[in-house]
């Protein structure tokens, strides 16, 4: 719809400007020949100079990023000659001094662990300190009197098991 609305306004605008241009005498027609060429060339001035200006910017930018890949070319070169210096004078090269570095660190760590023993170490076993009924009774809330009643009797049982246990096992 919208380029129907553009293509009628045009048409619209043209007829309406061929229409005053045949009413206008040869005199007025001339002066806005003249004018409307006027406008054009410096439309086309315009142009150009703005060609001109973005050439110039253009060049201007060229200029200094050369200078600037210039300076970190040199930069670059002058590190590579400080680390090939670097690596002369040390007499190896940078993987070995990383191997001895390595070798220096895993030996310091030896060292550390031989110091440390496992006699620093506690051991908690819950099963051998309390038996294994104690344990359980621990973990588990009655909620009831009753509860709490068959629980105790279940522990007695099993105490009394346990003690069974124990007096037919041979003496060593």
């Amino acid at each position: 719809m919208s380029k129907k609305g553009f293509l009628f306004g045009l048409a619209v605008g043209g007829a309406v400007i061929a229409t005053i241009a045949n009413k206008m005498d040869a005199e007025k027609k001339a002066e806005l020949k003249a004018k409307a060429q006027q406008g054009l060339a410096d439309f086309k001035d315009r142009a150009i100079d703005y060609a001109f200006y973005a050439n110039d910017a253009a060049e201007d930018f060229k200029v200094e990023a050369s200078k600037h890949f210039e300076d970190a070319k040199e930069k670059v070169g002058d590190f590579a000659d400080q680390y090939q210096a670097a690596k002369e004078t040390d007499g190896g090269s940078f993987s070995s001094s990383l191997d001895q570095a390595t070798d220096s660190l895993r030996s310091e760590l030896a060292k550390v662990e031989d110091d440390q023993g496992d006699d620093d170490d506690i051991v908690i076993d819950s099963a051998a300190a309390f038996g294994d009924a104690e344990v359980e009774k621990a973990t588990e809330t009655p909620t009831s009197a009753e509860e709490k009643e068959a629980d105790e009797a279940t522990s007695e049982a099993n105490s009394e098991a346990a003690s069974a246990a124990d007096d037919d096992k041979p003496a060593k």
